[in-house]
């Protein structure tokens, strides 16, 4: 099972912020259909500890979490209500509201919605489809979606708004100007999430690169006549060709000479290699008539705990270095027939890299 750490929610987390402010650059360039794109590919996403959710489904006591999907969610609706498309915006809207009834851009965006729909507002998105073409338009764009106006035309609401057309024109540069420091804030932080994303997965690389060079180091060093070495995406198990127990937990000669010569060599890469690891014994046995055909069994653990003695019996290594456990009698290295019985009255070894410490 691969275990979720904090630096891969993090990483996760950057991602889907990432992503947010590339749909926010191309809605501010007025370039909506790709805005669009991006935040229909947002629609379902690997939220963290919760799986594949929806959207308006994620987890909301996370205050960096919500606020992105917030973001997504408000960026949508004033996508949908540029390109004319105002029952979805109202929609997304609802969406942001349900997650945050006191969010001010969804408050006002549903109340303009709702003159439109009363007659008191007319509704010209100001570009239907690609990119603007108009420079006007953009500029009207570029303070709209980042500065909290309206992607809506600069016409008279019919409620009496003061200032005439002069006080519209000041009030679109005041936005324009709000808009363009706004954008500035964005890109610096789209800059130091790109910087903190790309830091973690260099440290996934390296951390993946001296995984794989510790098990190969191993594969080599533990090599052996009589040995199977198994190699793994995360670990290296080590079967032992013939079984290391001819019956009960007595074990054989050779399977004594075998597991002493492995635990010298384990103890040697830790020492002369600087090759960290640690092992799981794995004590395997044959279901009997009478017995339980599965569970593990007392007779397994038993092989894995001499075993491990004589791995560290002949090494500086000690008994709390091993892991021990029983694997379930259906689980043997080979096939459970009759002929692979001997053979699966054994051990097995499983070699993992140890995690590296966290960086002071």
């Amino acid at each position: 099972m691969t275990e979720v750490t904090d630096d891969s929610v993090d990483a996760r987390a950057l991602s889907l912020q990432l992503a947010v402010n590339r749909a926010h650059s191309a809605a501010r360039a007025g370039d909506l259909a790709l805005a669009a794109r991006l935040l229909d590919e947002l629609g379902e996403l690997d939220w963290p500890d919760a799986g594949r959710v929806s959207l308006e489904k994620a987890d909301t006591e996370s205050g960096a979490d919500r606020a992105t999907v917030l973001a997504a969610l408000n960026l949508r609706a004033k996508v949908h209500a540029q390109r004319g498309e105002l029952a979805e915006a109202d929609a997304c809207w609802s969406r942001v509201e349900a997650l945050a009834p006191d969010d001010p851009d969804a408050a006002a965006g549903r109340r303009t919605l709702a003159k439109i729909a009363a007659g008191r507002r007319h509704a010209r998105p100001v570009v239907h489809t690609g990119r603007v073409a108009v420079i006007a338009a953009a500029l009207v764009g570029a303070a709209l979606i980042g500065g909290g106006g309206w992607l809506f035309a600069n016409a008279d609401d019919g409620e009496g708004g003061e200032g005439g057309d002069g006080g519209r024109a000041s009030k679109s540069v005041a936005e324009s100007d709000t808009g363009s420091e706004r954008l500035r804030v964005e890109s610096r932080r789209a800059d130091e999430l790109k910087a903190r994303l790309a830091a973690i997965e260099d440290g996934f690389t390296a951390d993946a690169e001296q995984r794989d060079s510790t098990l190969d180091e191993v594969a080599k060093r533990l090599a052996m006549p009589g040995v199977e070495i198994r190699r793994h995406a995360e670990d290296v198990q080590l079967v032992f060709s013939t079984g290391v127990f001819p019956y009960d937990s007595v074990i054989s000669p050779e399977g004594a000479e075998a597991l002493t010569e492995i635990g010298r060599r384990l103890a040697d890469l830790e020492s002369e290699a600087g090759t960290g690891v640690e092992t799981t014994v794995v004590g395997h046995s044959v279901a009997v008539p009478g017995g339980a055909p599965s569970g593990g069994s007392v007779v397994a653990l038993n092989r894995a705990r001499v075993a491990a003695q004589y791995l560290a019996q002949d090494s500086d290594l000690r008994l709390t270095d091993f892991r021990l456990v029983s694997a379930d009698q259906r689980r043997g290295p080979f096939p459970a027939t009759d002929a692979n019985a001997p053979r699966n009255r054994t051990v097995t070894l499983l070699i993992t890299p140890k995690e590296p410490r966290p960086a002071p």
